[in-house]
């Protein structure tokens, strides 16, 4: 019993050492475009992961996403500017799991990306008078020098798909340096497209 309790031991700590050697992180930051209804920003984002090869040409990664941050109305009111202009913020983020597949060579490795995402996406947008809200739920609110308008504020939780393609350049025994395109398509006309540049490491 306790020669198999030692043995069934050294399986797990050489599979955690294996295991080690096929584990990375990774952090990108980049410009996000993005759009939901008729709601767009464009914003700094950036993503954190954490990724296992599984196979010699295949990864699989996950991790959190912010896809990007405007600061909303919240105990404060827009001004009159930004109702004339119907101003619209965006907030969103999320979680991602997906598969990369690569091409290596003594550079690096080419991947692409294909993936879900699991969204939250915050916003708020501005019209002018009483009106109806093409998302979410809309406040009459009075402004100073202007008069009437309709703020809608939504919160959307949904499920989106990724692609992406990307190359990871060495510039060490454990680290690479990340470039990478992506686009994302999702609920509520959520679309978002990406550039971003990153750190690999190696584990």
């Amino acid at each position: 019993m306790k020669r198999l309790l030692l043995l069934l031991l050294g399986c797990v700590a050489c599979w955690q050492g294996i295991a080690a050697d096929r584990l990375y992180s990774v952090f990108s930051l980049g410009i996000t475009n993005l759009e939901v209804a008729d709601n767009s920003n464009q914003n700094l984002s950036y993503k954190l992961g954490l990724g296992y090869q599984f196979h010699p040409k295949w990864y699989v990664e996950a991790g959190y996403q912010q896809l990007g941050y405007d600061e909303l109305f919240v105990g404060t009111l827009p001004t009159a500017n930004e109702v004339v202009n119907e101003k619209k913020l965006i907030q969103g983020d999320a979680l991602f799991l997906a598969v990369l597949g690569k091409a290596s060579n003594r550079y690096g490795e080419l991947f692409y990306r294909l993936g879900l995402l699991k969204t939250d996406v915050r916003g708020q947008g501005l019209q002018a008078g009483i009106q109806e809200c093409q998302l979410g739920q809309g406040t009459t609110i009075e402004i100073d020098n202007y008069g009437t308008a309709t703020l809608c504020d939504y919160d959307e939780g949904g499920v989106a798909a990724v692609i992406g393609l990307g190359f990871d350049y060495f510039v060490g025994a454990r680290t690479l340096v990340r470039t990478e395109i992506e686009y994302i398509k999702g609920q509520d006309d959520l679309e978002a497209a990406s550039l971003f540049v990153g750190l690999r490491y190696n584990f």
